[in-house]
Formats: C-alpha cells, structure tokens, sequence
C-alpha cells in the first residue's frame, strides 16, 4: 500500500492513498490497485480487502473506517459516540481519536481539517459541486459546532485535477467566475479552450472560513497527470478511487 503524505499538523495521521503495484498487464481493469470505494462498481470482495488492509496500517477495526457514500452534496455528517447515517454524505467531522475517516476521490479535491488545539478533524469530498454548494464552509461549521476555532485549523488538499487539465465549457467558467473570482479561470493557449483551478477555488474557500494562508498545504500531485492515481478524466467513472484519510493520533 503506497500512500501520499499530507501535512495536516500536528496530532493525526493524514494521506492519500496511491493505486500502487498494478497487476493488470493489459491495462484493462479500472479497479487494479488499492481500492476502498464500495459504489463504483469494483468488486465486493477486493474492496474488502483493500478495506482491511487499511485499516491495519491505521490500527483500527474495519468497522472504524468511516467511509460516507458521496453524492457530490454539501452533507456533513458528525460522528459521536453513535456513527450516523453516512449516505448521501460528503464531509465528515469527529472528536474521536478511535476512528479513521475516509473520502474517495478520483479527480476532485479530498480535503483534510484539522484543529490539534481542540482536538476536533474533518474530511470533505470536494467536487465542483460541492465546492460550488459550500461543502467547505459547512464542513468548518460542524468543526467549530464540536468546539473547533477556525483560525486554529490545518487544512491539507490531497491529489485532484489541476488547472491545467480541467477543461469546462464557457458557461461553467463563467459561473465559476461569477462566484470565486476571475483568476479561478484561464483559458488555454494551445486549445482556446476555458479551465478552471478548483484548488484556487478551494484555498480561496478555506481562507473566507477564517482560516490563514499558511495553515493551508495543497499537494502537488495531479490526479489526470499522474498514472499512479485513479482518475475519472483518464479512466472513466467506472474506476477506483484514491482514499484520503484524516485519524487522531
């Protein structure tokens, strides 16, 4: 199991997960790798697998993975001491130390939170959707419902789409640009063709929550680019997705 690291401070145990060895020569399986995700159409018993295999490098039951069924909402689910319904959910937060939560991405921004100070984390899925619906703000909202402060919160970007390759039509751009700005768009040179930076998006989003610049990590790597991740532009929806995960430590 290879993992990406995120810098989301002190107290947790924060990455993404890579689809690491393939062994699918003939490049004909979208679920070959390391796959947690139950609802795109891998097979049950691989995902179990991955599953448990997870949940030993984490050192928790199975049944502490917190793994939501995302429908690209702005849903937050909070997770006491009852775990909640986590369908049609797509940012969890928690005070517990004895669970791992978990969003599966394959081309949108998963996006860890953390307050160490008050001991309260966060995940959340964010696709244009949501980020467009307000899963960000929602998401430091629950936070600071559990005691979170928001100028105390680490915010970590795993790997999603760049700029660069997130191609969209004129009117999506414009309405991205309408409500993040300008400088979330650019337009290609090669292609003439329209992009939007969901990361610009998202930082733009995390930073009107109160939350400062340099508290805010975006990694590098982008999903489209890199054939070590899953990607839903590459390989069709119908594929794996790349895990990221937030546990107190």
């Amino acid at each position: 199991m290879e993992v990406l690291e995120l810098d989301a401070g002190d107290g947790v145990l924060a990455f993404s997960t890579m689809r690491g060895i393939i062994q699918d020569e003939g490049g004909s399986n979208p679920y070959a790798g390391f796959n947690v995700c139950h609802y795109t159409g891998d097979d049950t018993g691989h995902v179990a697998d991955c599953r448990r295999e997870l949940a030993c490098r984490i050192g928790v039951p199975v049944c502490n993975l917190i793994i939501p069924r995302q429908t690209h909402s702005s849903n937050v689910a909070v997770v006491g001491d009852i775990v909640p319904c986590v369908e049609d959910t797509d940012a969890l937060v928690t005070c517990r130390d004895d669970v791992a939560l978990v969003v599966n991405t394959a081309d949108c921004l998963p996006i860890v939170f953390n307050d160490s100070r008050h001991g309260v984390i966060g995940v959340a899925h964010g696709g244009w959707r949501g980020l467009y619906d307000g899963i960000i703000p929602a998401t430091v909202e629950a936070m600071t419902e559990l005691g979170a402060a928001a100028a105390d919160i680490r915010v970590a970007i795993g790997p999603c789409i760049c700029g660069g390759c997130y191609e969209v039509s004129e009117e999506f751009a414009g309405r991205f640009a309408e409500r993040f700005g300008a400088d979330v768009c650019a337009v290609d040179a090669a292609s003439g063709k329209p992009h939007v930076d969901l990361r610009r998006v998202a930082v733009g989003q995390i930073e009107c929550c109160g939350v400062g610049r340099g508290r805010i990590f975006v990694a590098d790597a982008c999903s489209r680019c890199d054939e070590r991740l899953f990607s839903a532009r590459r390989m069709g929806v119908g594929s794996g997705r790349i895990a990221t995960v937030i546990k107190k430590i």
